[in-house]
């Protein structure tokens, strides 16, 4: 028996000002920080378009104040 892990299931780092973020996805699936939102059974709403749409999420969390963005 082999066991295999899709190539979306393995993590990026994306670099957000001095912070590394463990991305998961790709340009078929989606983008993702957990890898659970790119299981079949889990809505497409779940997953960011675009590593583009990801990053402007990320910026924007990361650049305001906690509860707010």
């Amino acid at each position: 028996m082999t066991h295999g892990c899709s190539r979306s299931a393995y993590a990026r780092l994306l670099q957000v000002g001095v912070e590394l973020v463990p991305v998961y996805g790709d340009d078929q699936s989606g983008w993702s920080v957990e890898v659970a939102d790119l299981l079949p059974h889990v809505p497409l709403g779940f997953r960011y378009e675009s590593l583009d749409e990801l990053f402007f999420a990320l910026v924007n969390m990361n650049i305001s104040e906690e509860g707010v963005a």
